[in-house]
């Protein structure tokens, strides 16, 4: 199972950077990652919801066996960000902006604290905490460094956690 967990990482993080290398190359620093979602056309006008779901799952896959019993704060997380997928479209209504909200903030939220809840290390979820108000206390663009700063600090934190404890 552990070289599942990393693979499926892996292939969430390489398909993550490769997103964002391109929308960088093609339209600059964008307002959040989800608001990339809005500059793409036919064909990649899926991409970010692809790239959303891959991620998701893969966090979600992590969370199923990264311990001998199923961690849902992970599964949480995970849950959280396949839904920023399901409902990337939200400049279309309320409720949709809502959703896709919840969604974003509450999957990170999730993911940080796991590493306390879950894995008692308070320290690394102290470390999220501060990374993200250094993020969007100095950035220009605000959110967007927000979400690469919490994507990749979940990222190495589950792959550090699949490879020492599995």
């Amino acid at each position: 199972m552990k070289v599942l967990v990393i693979a499926s990482l892996f292939t969430a993080f390489i398909a993550l950077v490769v997103y964002l290398t391109s929308i960088i190359a093609v339209h600059g620093i964008r307002k959040s990652i989800s608001d990339s979602n809005y500059f793409l056309r036919k064909p990649y006008k899926l991409v970010f919801e692809i790239v959303m779901w891959v991620c998701g799952l893969a966090i979600i896959i992590t969370g199923i066996f990264i311990k001998e019993s199923a961690d849902w704060w992970v599964i949480g997380g995970g849950i959280g960000i396949f839904l920023v997928g399901v409902f990337s479209d939200f400049k279309r209504n309320l409720f949709i902006r809502i959703a896709h909200y919840v969604s974003a903030i509450g999957g990170f939220a999730l993911l940080g604290l796991s590493y306390y809840f879950s894995f008692g290390n308070i320290e690394y979820t102290i470390i999220i905490a501060i990374s993200a108000l250094i993020a969007t206390g100095f950035a220009d663009k605000r959110i967007w460094c927000l979400e690469l700063t919490m994507a990749a600090e979940i990222f190495v934190g589950l792959f550090y956690l699949a490879h020492t404890i599995m």
